[in-house]
This record gives structure tokens, C-alpha cells and sequence, in this order.
């Protein structure tokens, strides 16, 4: 009797079932998960759905557009314009991502979902963050009125945006600039600007007089009579000296009191007034974005 031995199989028993996939198993995505990365990093919900050429746009979109709208603080309308387009921009990032993670429920999980491409787009954006807010602390920074001196022009309370001033800069008379306390450098000031280097400046009850005639100031505080203001004799200015003044001539602690400011010492020129609260902590809304001049 002869027996006919089948040769025997490679590979996965006969009894296994045949459908069984192949590979990482689906991993469907959460919604809600890929709308908030989205809105706090637009473009990171697009990578959690595996979308990853779009997602890379939005992030470069988005951290351009921080570094970009740097130059619009320079005017209060288009501040709020670069807050608003950033804030649709990471809606749209959220709605999209929601969007698309509700349809991928056999989602297989590439390459490109891992924990450090997350990381990886994080920090790419937050770099971004990062040089965006440093450039415009340095180029347009903020500084908080703590004196009564430039009512009613500036109230204490008021938060500036300011211009930083360069070496390059050209201050003029009228001006309002932000210094260091000639003698005290921690201490900040705003005051304006009434007398330019190299000229004689003398003040009689409020007014001034550069080299012997009275300059037209319309941006007095109040100049009532009766009231008398510190006065201060002829002096000439040295070529790297300013004189200023508060517009409050009677509650002004100012150049008649420490002497002029040397140009080192001024830090930036004030832009417009972001927010002001007083001292118990209530807005005045109505303050909000008017011009500092």
C-alpha cells in the first residue's frame, strides 16, 4: 500500500481565517480633539486627521501671521484688525478639523501622526509666538501712566502702545515721549516735549518762552487765575538735552523740577491708549483706543 504525503504549508494555518487585515488597526478620530488643537494651533488638527500638506500650510499661515502683524500695532484700527483675522483664522482651523475627523472612522494612524511631528509643529508655532511677541515688546512696547501730570491728555491708568525711539529718531517740540527719571533709572515717565536742544527755555506761570518769545501750546491742561505754577529762569539746552513739561502745569513734576532729559534717557514716543482702569480696577471703555498726542 503506498501513502501520498502531501507536502506541508508555509505560512498561516488553513484554519485561520483569510479576512483578517493586515497592519495597525483603525484609530478613529476624535472631533472635538482635532477642533481645539486646531484653534490653539491652527493647522495641528489637520496632522491628528493625517492631512498633513494642509495642516503644514496653516501652520506656516498662522505663525506668518503673527511675525507679519507685527507693524499693524502701530495703529489701534489695524491692532484689532490683526487680532480678528487670527482669531477667524484659527476658527476656520477648528471648524475644518472638526469637519474632517468626523468622517474618518477607519482612520489608520502614518508615519506622519506620531508624537514628534505634534511636538514638532508645536514648536514651529510657538517660536513663532515667541520672536512675534519679543519683536513687538521691543519695537512697540507698553508702558502704564502713573502720574496725574498729563490730565487731560493721559489719565493714570492709561496703558500705551508706544513707538520705541532710535538713535536715528527726530523728536519735535509737542511731542510726548516716555524717559527713564534723570536720576533714577527704574523710574518711568511721560511728559511732552517744549524745548529742543540748543535753546533757551524759560517758564513764567505755566508758559513757555523759547529764546525770549511764548510758544502757542493748545494742548494745556486747565490755565485758570489765580493759580500759580513752578516758574523757572532763562537756561540754554545742551545739544543732547530736552526740556519737558506735564500738560497739567500745577501737578507737574517735570523739567522744572530735575532739569532737562538727556536723549539716552527717552525710550519711545506713546501711540494710542490700549486700555484704562483706575485704581480700583474700573474700565474706562470709552478711553479705549484714543490717540496719545
Amino acid at each position: 500500500m503506498h501513502l501520498n504525503v502531501l507536502p506541508r504549508r508555509s505560512g498561516p494555518s488553513s484554519d485561520m481565517p483569510s479576512d483578517l487585515p493586515s497592519g495597525p488597526p483603525p484609530s478613529p478620530r476624535k472631533p472635538w480633539l482635532a477642533a481645539v488643537l486646531s484653534f490653539l494651533w491652527p493647522g495641528l488638527g489637520q496632522l491628528y486627521n493625517g492631512r498633513f500638506r494642509k495642516g503644514v500650510w496653516l501652520l506656516v499661515l498662522a505663525g506668518g501671521w503673527q511675525l507679519l502683524g507685527i507693524g499693524a500695532v502701530e495703529t489701534f484700527r489695524w491692532w484689532l484688525s490683526a487680532l480678528g483675522g487670527y482669531l477667524l483664522l484659527s476658527l476656520y482651523a477648528a471648524w475644518d478639523a472638526y469637519r474632517v475627523a468626523g468622517t474618518l472612522h477607519d482612520f489608520v494612524p502614518g508615519r506622519r501622526n506620531s508624537a514628534l511631528v505634534y511636538l514638532g509643529a508645536v514648536a514651529l508655532l510657538g517660536t513663532a509666538s515667541v520672536v512675534a511677541g519679543q519683536a513687538e515688546r521691543w519695537a512697540f512696547p507698553i508702558y502704564t501712566v502713573a502720574q496725574t501730570s498729563m490730565r487731560p491728555t493721559l489719565r493714570s491708568g492709561d496703558r500705551l502702545r508706544c513707538a520705541a525711539l532710535r538713535p536715528r529718531d527726530i523728536i519735535r517740540r509737542g511731542q510726548l515721549v516716555v524717559f527713564e527719571y534723570p536720576s533714577e533709572h527704574s523710574l518711568i515717565f511721560v511728559k511732552r516735549v517744549v524745548g529742543l536742544p540748543g535753546e533757551v527755555v524759560e517758564v513764567e506761570d505755566g508758559l513757555v518762552y523759547i529764546n525770549g518769545d511764548p510758544i502757542d501750546e493748545g494742548y494745556y491742561a486747565s490755565r485758570g487765575p489765580g493759580r500759580k505754577s513752578l516758574d523757572m529762569p532763562p537756561a540754554r539746552l545742551a545739544p543732547d538735552e530736552y526740556y519737558v513739561m506735564g500738560d497739567n502745569r500745577y501737578a507737574s513734576f517735570d523739567s522744572r523740577s530735575y532739569g532737562p532729559v538727556n536723549r539716552a534717557r527717552m525710550l519711545a514716543t506713546p501711540l494710542y491708549v490700549i486700555i484704562s482702569r483706575d485704581e480700583r480696577g474700573r474700565l474706562y471703555l470709552d478711553r479705549t483706543g484714543l490717540p496719545a498726542r
